[in-house]
């Protein structure tokens, strides 16, 4: 199959023509759905689309990510989970994108494992169809990292974490990272990581998120941490306490399958050695292109 995909993001536009699971072109801009008014969606994609449109005439065109979004070129409502390609495919919306040439949105996905408990993704549903995990557990490291669990090629069940966004307000708007110094010291890391091990709940001493955040400006003023070694310190507590939410919610598996920025993915490899749990790293454009293909399987566009 020879398709258009467009992966719009927050802060990116990134666009390809693909052949099977092959790209033959692409084009990318920084405008993302946060720098665009309503309304102006269908300029940009016209913009570094249209002469493609003109040379593919018969290709299907498909938009995943943000452009879905409250903010993007129109709401793609979420599809319940569990939800395998199939699913996705029979919630996908229309646009037009001119002269009556249809474009579909990939809906994304919402998750209520508990009572009153409701979780959304959008765009990482696709990273995850095309990851080659049938049976397992996905990590995707980022600002608003997720796991996710996949059972007979479907999207089983997942949870977000605020980890990545959360290190950021903390390093550089509070007074938890104002102490924090640079050149850092990436040693800071795995001392974060012992934190959030001994808080894990194994030791019954567990004392709670909220207070080492707030243990770890002390450390830092008292001279018991130095301040290089903070910012990493912080990252290493976040990240730990977001493994031992995640192990508290999915069986520990022996492997994970990463998708992501190679240098979080490193990190995270690890943070998850401790827990004798292997990182097998996934390109995303690579999983990007293979989930969209399995998804336009199984729609006549």
């Amino acid at each position: 199959m020879r398709f258009i995909l467009v992966d719009w993001g927050t802060t990116r536009f990134r666009a390809f023509v693909v052949d099977g699971e092959t790209i033959v072109d692409r084009v990318s801009s920084d405008e993302g759905v946060s720098a665009l008014r309503e309304g102006q969606h269908r300029e940009v994609f016209l913009k570094h689309c249209r002469d493609w449109l003109a040379r593919e005439p018969q290709a299907p065109v498909a938009l995943v990510g943000m452009v879905g979004s409250r903010e993007g070129w129109r709401m793609a409502p979420y599809a319940p989970c569990p939800a395998g390609p199939e699913e996705i495919a029979g919630a996908m919306i229309e646009v037009e994108v001119e002269g009556g040439r249809k474009g579909h949105i990939i809906p994304g996905l919402v998750c209520e494992p508990d009572a009153g408990a409701v979780d959304v993704m959008r765009g990482e549903e696709t990273l995850c169809l095309g990851a080659g995990i049938s049976d397992g557990l996905i990590c995707l490291p980022g600002t608003h990292p997720k796991w996710v669990e996949m059972k007979a090629g479907r999207i089983e069940r997942f949870a977000t974490y605020f980890t990545g966004e959360m290190y950021a307000l903390l390093r550089h708007h509070s007074m938890v990272g104002r102490p924090a110094t640079e050149p850092e010291d990436p040693a800071g890391f795995d001392r974060g990581l012992d934190a959030a091990e001994r808080n894990g709940g194994l030791s019954g001493r567990r004392v709670g998120l909220l207070h080492l955040i707030f243990g770890a400006r002390a450390a830092a003023v008292t001279g018991r941490l130095p301040s290089e070694q903070l910012g990493p310190y912080i990252s290493g507590l976040l990240t730990g306490d977001e493994i031992n939410g995640a192990f508290s919610l999915f069986a520990k598996p022996g492997r994970v399958a990463a998708i992501g920025d190679e240098g979080r993915i490193a990190l995270f490899s690890r943070a998850l050695a401790r827990h004798g749990v292997a990182v097998d790293s996934v390109p995303a454009e690579t999983a990007l292109i293979a989930g969209l293909a399995r998804i336009l399987a199984h729609h006549r566009i």
